[in-house]
């Protein structure tokens, strides 16, 4: 998004990372429609995580790291 508004312009031979299996650690994830990233609606980068993932992936004192999730 940062390159498309203040660098290049364009979207032409551009391509993001899209990690749908962790949609659900993010207050609000990103959306992807007709193969596009869609601009957030709130401000931000959609890069809020929800409490209860960090709190489990915490290293080393999360429950993940600690094998009992």
């Amino acid at each position: 998004m940062f390159d498309y508004l203040a660098v290049s312009g364009s979207t032409e031979d551009r391509v993001i990372e899209y990690v749908d299996h962790l949609h659900e650690h993010f207050v609000d994830p990103v959306v992807v429609t007709g193969g596009r990233y869609t601009a957030p609606s709130a401000p931000g980068f959609s890069a809020q995580l929800h409490p209860d993932s960090i709190a489990s992936y915490l290293y080393p004192s999360g429950p993940v790291w600690r094998d009992e999730a």
